[in-house]
């Protein structure tokens, strides 16, 4: 992984630069959705909280934050209420197994794709780890970024 965030740093050199998330909202993300459509940060619902997780498709402890999410969104109805978006920088065909396999979009309030190469999420966090967890509240504000000593399990209950 560390030979990826270095690679990350060098790919599209001229990217848009962005505020550090301590200094402004959530990242300007753009996002091919498994569907093929295109998301980005511009079309998130107002008064809406979103739950932003960073992740990758092979990731053993990506797969488990999953399921362990995906058992508390069954029954916990505040989690529900809240936007989901999931992205990768991974290939989209890796990313849309991966939903497959968890059948993520099925859920109307999760989003899920893939950022591609541009790592603009990705530089923007400073992402470090796998699963990233940013949460936002109704205005938009930065609530908290779940540290990475934290179990699957543990983050999924602290959504």
């Amino acid at each position: 992984m560390p030979v990826l965030l270095v690679c990350g740093m060098f790919v599209e050199a001229d990217a848009q630069r962005v505020a550090p998330a301590s200094q402004a909202g959530i990242a300007p993300f753009k996002i091919r959705l498994v569907n093929g459509e295109g998301f980005t940060y511009q079309q998130l619902p107002k008064n809406t909280a979103v739950r932003l997780i960073y992740f990758s498709p092979g990731c053993d402890h990506c797969k488990a934050f999953t399921a362990a999410m995906l058992a508390r969104l069954a029954k916990e109805k505040p989690l529900r209420d809240k936007l989901i978006i999931m992205m990768s920088f991974e290939d989209i065909k890796e990313v849309q197994q991966f939903d497959r396999q968890y059948k993520l979009s099925s859920h109307p309030n999760i989003k899920i794709g893939s950022e591609g190469y541009t790592f603009v999420v990705q530089r923007y966090y400073n992402v470090q780890h796998f699963p990233f967890v940013a949460e936002y509240d109704r205005k938009g504000d930065l609530i908290k970024i779940l540290p990475q000593e934290m179990t699957p399990e543990q983050m999924a209950a602290a959504l």
